[in-house]
């Protein structure tokens, strides 16, 4: 935590910025959990100078939860006690200190909404505490701080994806049989996950055509003989996600439209890794992964309906530099040395089935790391 808050304040420092307030209650912000390591239920607030030891303000019921040696903790009973300790801490601050929230602007909100969580009232009521404040935008330091990972948060990533792969071969792919319904594959994926750390993310669990649809939620199907089973699930662990996708064939040989396909993503996904370096363009790494399809005839704007991956970390779906097609609104970034991403190439063929492939790497300078390793060749179940 101490390698944390030292990071978050030369990022301060770099943004000229004095100050970061986190501030919510029911731990909505996700960024309260990051800097305290808990999930807290009571209104709290983080403050983080650009030097010195950082505040919080929590109630005394949770402010044991709270590592003293890396913060000054202030407790609180009642509600009127919260707001007099927030008004005495803004008021503490020196005139004309900038002081960075968790909003964005009215016009960019429909751009950067991962950045606009501080509810308007919170807002509002914060800001007036100290007029003679300057509140910004906290969504560089967000971006700074999560789009990078430290070698410890990289640590974690591969332990979260170690764990993951192997609940899948140890636990998951024996118990696999056909009539088991998807919701009680589903239910014992997200168990073994738990026992592990826990749950990234709902697993998705699709099964024969079901797999045509990349976000399928897992229902009453049952895993039929001589289907595709697809598999999207993650270990979460220390605060680091993992997200890793399977695909089966259930039954002893796949028909050879299957095995084609499953060599196209597999193929597209390798090309991938072959272009991803620190500095290079998203767009050019997705366009690697679409003409990998062409080349295998099939036609990518109607079978490919995602882009290749995301920025993966505190959360799943992560703040950062994925891997998609460049558009006017969105230009095309370059990748981040170490942050870690998703590959997911997949082929949809609706009413049929799918196939989707989906490996956490780290960007390096000169290429990548791999933290998770699904199988080049079809495995039957």
């Amino acid at each position: 935590m101490k390698e944390k808050i030292e990071r978050i304040q030369n990022v301060l420092r770099k943004q000229k910025v004095d100050g970061w307030g986190v501030f919510c209650h029911h731990s909505y912000d996700i960024h309260l959990k990051y800097l305290l390591e808990n999930w807290f239920s009571a209104p709290t607030l983080v403050l983080i100078t650009k030097e010195g030891k950082p505040k919080v303000i929590a109630s005394r019921m949770e402010a044991m939860m709270i590592n003293s040696d890396i913060y000054d903790v202030i407790e609180y009973k009642k509600g009127s006690e919260l707001q007099e300790l927030l008004k005495k801490q803004f008021n503490s601050i020196p005139k004309g200190s900038k002081i960075a929230l968790n909003f964005v602007e009215e016009d960019e909100v429909f751009k950067q909404m991962n950045y606009d969580i501080l509810t308007s009232g919170s807002f509002k009521a914060l800001t007036s505490l100290n007029k003679e404040l300057e509140y910004v935008s906290a969504k560089d330091i967000i971006f700074d701080i999560r789009a990078v990972k430290t070698n410890k948060e990289i640590e974690n990533h591969q332990e979260a994806a170690r764990l993951a792969e192997e609940l899948m071969e140890e636990v998951i792919e024996p118990s696999i049989k056909p009539g088991m319904r998807e919701k009680e594959l589903n239910a014992l994926i997200e168990y073994e996950c738990n026992k592990r750390g826990g749950v990234a993310f709902e697993a998705i669990v699709a099964s024969g055509s079901n797999a045509a649809i990349p976000h399928h939620k897992a229902g009453e199907k049952k895993i039929e003989e001589n289907n595709v089973l697809l598999i999207d699930y993650g270990v979460s662990y220390n605060l680091a996600n993992s997200d890793i996708t399977h695909t089966y064939w259930i039954g002893k040989k796949p028909p050879d439209n299957i095995l084609r396909a499953y060599e196209a993503v597999d193929k597209a996904k390798e090309a991938a890794f072959n272009k991803i370096k620190a500095g290079v363009l998203s767009s050019d790494v997705e366009d690697v992964v679409r003409a990998k399809f062409e080349e295998f005839g099939y036609d990518h704007e109607k079978l490919f309906i995602h882009s290749t991956g995301h920025s993966l970390g505190l959360e799943t779906h992560d703040i950062g530099i994925g891997i998609a097609k460049a558009t006017p609104d969105r230009p095309s970034k370059q990748l981040l040395e170490n942050s870690i991403i998703t590959v997911e190439p997949g082929l949809y063929f609706q009413g049929e089935f799918g196939i989707r492939l989906e490996d956490d790497i780290v960007v390096r300078k000169d290429g990548i790391t791999r933290l998770s390793f699904t199988p080049s060749e079809m495995k039957c179940l």
